[in-house]
């Protein structure tokens, strides 16, 4: 599952040319043949688009001599086979690269007639080859049952089929934060690990909170379920839908304690984040 086009940046490299063997034809296996690459990727919004940093993008010559290093050390009977070996190659090389589409054309393809050239094209995400992603997510709630709720999202969550559940903090009664007149919360961290891409997550989250009754009436007021995505992976992006890491999550002790439990085993509770306890 991967967001919308218009959740990414898109990096692209078109009509990289190598000559290789390639082809099930006796003369394909031993006549190299020109085969011709297009690549788009599919990547969150770049931090480099305001630093100005290569090192917070994909770079162009790395791509290329990963694509380049593919074809010259294996064999390859089908560009399907190359297709894929490259969607899943870029994809397991880049943590921010959560789709590739990878053309191959044949010009010298044998056929009967006149043609162009001939070849495939393929889109691939993360989750076509299992490749899985670490996040946190806080959980908070004050309304109504707030430990079943807690239970209940957690469950939810492990129901997902991209999502593994790795382990949940102790839950722990919290002030409120910003409006005080209001109840106190219950908050938990989940450390999942993932195949969904962060716009993905984000979207079923937030469909969890509209589940459990989340109604958007008043900043940081009363709320039957929150969820925020703390981290994903070592990934660092900032856009208008989504900027990870929470850029709020330094901040608040009912985030830090969970977290630091699940870093070390050990809760560290305070007068205003107090340990009320494991989920059942």
């Amino acid at each position: 599952m991967v967001g919308s086009q218009a959740d990414f940046d898109c990096i692209f490299i078109e009509g990289m040319t190598f000559m290789t063997l390639i082809g099930v034809l006796e003369h394909e296996k031993v006549h190299p043949q020109p085969v011709v690459v297009d690549l788009s990727m599919s990547v969150m919004p770049v931090q480099a688009s305001r630093t100005d940093r290569l090192e917070q993008t994909i770079s162009y010559a790395t791509a290329y001599e990963r694509i380049s290093q593919i074809i010259q050390t294996e064999t390859f009977g089908l560009v399907e086979r190359l297709a894929g070996s490259i969607a899943q190659q870029l994809l397991s090389d880049h943590e921010t690269l959560m789709a590739v589409t990878v053309t191959i054309r044949k010009p010298e393809a044998p056929l009967p007639g006149p043609f162009a050239s001939a070849g495939i094209s393929i889109t691939r995400s993360r989750g076509d080859f299992g490749l899985m992603t670490q996040a946190d997510l806080s959980l908070g709630t004050n309304q109504g049952d707030r430990l079943e709720t807690l239970h209940q999202a957690v469950l939810h969550l492990s129901g997902h089929p991209d999502i593994e559940l790795v382990g949940t903090s102790s839950v722990y009664e919290t002030t409120p934060v910003g409006r005080l007149d209001q109840p106190d919360f219950l908050n938990l961290v989940a450390r999942i690990r993932t195949t969904l891409d962060p716009f993905s997550l984000l979207s079923f989250c937030q469909s969890l909170e509209t589940r459990f009754g989340r109604e958007r009436l008043v900043h940081w007021g009363p709320r039957t379920l929150d969820i925020d995505l703390l981290t994903y992976g070592h990934l660092m992006t900032q856009s208008a839908r989504l900027t990870v890491p929470h850029p709020r999550m330094q901040e608040r002790e009912f985030v830090q304690i969970p977290l630091r439990e699940l870093e070390t085993g050990l809760a560290q509770p305070t007068s205003a984040v107090r340990f009320t306890c494991k989920l059942p």
